[in-house]
Formats: C-alpha cells, structure tokens, sequence
C-alpha cells in the first residue's frame, strides 16, 4: 500500500506518518523544506523518541520524500500512484497546496485510475471539506467527485520537533486521537489506531470543548497571575480547580447533546490534566494563549460551550473566568492580542466582549464575563 502525505513536519512524520507506517504503507512526504527532502531521501528513515517512555528511540522506515517547489511531476505521479492521501500542513495552509493536488488529481482523472480517499488531518474543524472547496477553484465538480472523496477528522497528538546529531527528529506522547468519519470514503482504510465514526461532529466538539478549552483556560488564567508555563499554572490549585470546572461544565454539555457518558468524559479531563502537567515539555502560556481573538470565538472553545450551557439553563461560571482572563491577554508579538486589547482601550470592554465573542449584552453570561473582568 502506498500512501501519500503533504506535510513532513511535526504532525506530519510524528503522528500521521507514525500511524500509517505502523498500517504497512509505503510513505511518501510532500514537503516544502529542502533539508527535510534531502535528509529523508538520504536516511530513507526517520526517528521517533517517545517521551512518556522514557524517551524510546522508533524508527520510521519505508519512506521517501519530494519537493512541491521543484519536483512537481513526482508529487504528480505519487498522486496518481497513492491508495491514500492525507495532510498535516496546518488548515491555512490548505490553499497553497491545492494547486499540485488538484493537478495531480486531474492526471490520475485522465487516467482512469479509482478514485483516491483523501483525510485531511488539520487541527482545525471540517478540515477535508476546506480542502475540497479550494480544490474546486482549480478543477470542476464533475471530475473531483469522480476522482476524489474527502473524510473529516478530530485529531490530537503532542509532536515537537528536534535535532539529535544534527538530523530533524521528532518527539512525541505514545497517546494520540484520530477519529475520521467514515461515510464518505471510497474504502475503509487500514489505518491502526484510528477510530472511525458515523458522526464526526461530537468527537470534534468532545476535543474543542473539553482539551483545548482546558489547554487555553490554563493559558490565560495563568497568564493573569504571571506564570510562564502551563505547568507553573497547574500546581496554582486556585487556577487547576477553575481549569476543571471549566472541562466539567463542558462536559454536562456534552453529555446532554451527543449522549457521551459522565464516565467517559471525566477520563477525557483526567487525561487532558495529566498530558498538561507532564514535565518532558513545557508550555509557555504566551504560545498556548496565542491568537485570542480565534478563541474568543462564537464558534470556539470557550464561548461556544459556556453560551449552549446557558441555552439549557446549566452551569458556566468557571468558563465565564475563563473568558474574562482571555480578555486581560496580552501579547505584543501577537497580531490578535494586539487588536484586542486596542479595542477595549478604544470602546471599552462591553464593546469588545460584543463584538468578538457575539454574546449578547444583556445575558447573565455577559454580565457574568464582565463581573469577573473588572473584578
């Protein structure tokens, strides 16, 4: 089997790249980074270091790599030879890569090869159905939905990269999520690990409400009290028991929407707390808290479950702490700290918390927000 994936970076080689040579695919990477090319062309192998064992060295073998800058014909011809097709290039982006991918889909097109499954693995939400919308700037309706099917996925995994001896590694935590929807594949594939769903919607909304909103909460309620690191913030109980609640809250959410199981959902938090507390990384809480204005959301990880919350007459206080620290955030290096914490200076917060986050002012939730701001 031969599977082809844009993106050898961190996700790509660490988590997506893992699981498929794990599969008994042959991989073939697309990436931008000539030294990353040459170094795989020249190994023919890559190396993996487990971090919660103790570092355990896994070598990644069976692989090759192409550039989409100069060697456009061979990521042509990988296309039309590929059984599967996935990215890992993050969700902004997807546009660039389109072009080469919407060429290649094309010639196998012309071909009269099987139409190909292609899983977008992006830490964003409906990734493969962004990647389709842009590829239908570059080849028809007719001849994508002939040749190509696109599955959705909720994906996490902790990927850093590093350099041992000079060559690109990468390091990763044995524990990782890939749940892909599994309606609009033109097959199954034999992905190991994977869990494949009829609805994908409250797996995505099960990782955004519950691991990412403990992530961010962490972030900005640490960010309040000065501490540098996730981890710093953690061992501050006051900042830990709001973090978790914030997750608990989520969690009767989510509960009452998709019928997942108190039990299920409280092993989602346990799990989450002890993948931020581990040591082997550190998260500053300038990167984690990045990009505010993203999260403040009506959509995102924060606003999202406290307004459904308030819909259903439960609980949401710890998250309204929680959105009332993202609005004390401030990161000169960060374009949307930076335009937030404008607009509050140049409106006021009411103004802000409004037009960022679109709950409405006369709500208990806004109040709530607005309470624990000034408080």
């Amino acid at each position: 089997m031969k599977a082809l994936h844009f993106g050898a970076g961190n996700i790509g080689r660490g988590f997506i790249g893992d699981l498929l040579h794990k599969s008994g695919y042959d991989i073939t990477f697309v990436e931008v980074t000539d030294k990353v090319v040459r170094q795989l062309n020249q190994d023919q192998s890559y190396e993996l270091y487990i971090l919660n064992e103790d570092n355990r060295k896994v070598v990644i073998n069976n692989i090759q790599a192409v550039s989409s800058l100069t060697e456009e014909q061979k990521v042509i011809e990988a296309i039309c030879e590929a059984d599967l097709i996935t990215t890992s290039v993050w969700a902004d982006n997807l546009p660039r890569i389109a072009p080469i991918l919407a060429r290649g889909l094309h010639v196998r097109h012309n071909r009269g090869l099987l139409p190909v499954n292609v899983i977008a693995c992006e830490n964003a939400l409906f990734a493969s159905d962004i990647l389709r919308g842009v590829l239908l700037k570059h080849m028809s309706e007719e001849v994508l939905s002939e040749i190509a099917r696109f599955a959705n996925t909720s994906v996490d995994r902790l990927a850093l990269g590093k350099e041992v001896d000079g060559k690109s590694c990468v390091e990763i935590d044995s524990a990782f999520e890939l749940v892909i929807e599994e309606k609009p594949l033109f097959r199954k594939e034999p992905i190991k690990g994977a869990t494949y769903v009829a609805e994908l919607q409250p797996y995505l909304e099960r990782k955004l409400y519950i691991v990412n909103c403990g992530h961010a909460a962490l972030a900005y309620l640490g960010f309040v009290k000065e501490y540098p690191t996730v981890q710093d913030a953690l061992k501050d109980q006051e900042i830990k028991a709001t973090a978790v609640a914030a997750m608990e809250e989520s969690a009767k959410l989510l509960e009452q929407k998709y019928g997942f199981t108190s039990q299920e959902l409280s092993k989602k938090i346990d799990e989450s707390i002890a993948r931020f507390s581990a040591t082997f990384v550190m998260d500053d809480v300038l990167r984690v808290g990045r990009s505010p204005l993203r999260k403040l959301d009506p959509t995102d990880r924060l606003v999202a479950p406290a307004v459904q919350l308030a819909e259903k007459g439960l609980a949401n206080d710890a998250l309204a702490k929680c959105i009332a620290a993202l609005l004390k955030f401030e990161n000169p290096a960060d374009e949307q700290a930076v335009e937030l914490q404008q607009e509050i200076q140049a409106n006021g917060i009411e103004a802000a918390l409004s037009k960022f986050s679109k709950i409405e002012k006369d709500t208990p939730l806004f109040q709530k927000i607005l309470e624990e701001y000034k408080g």
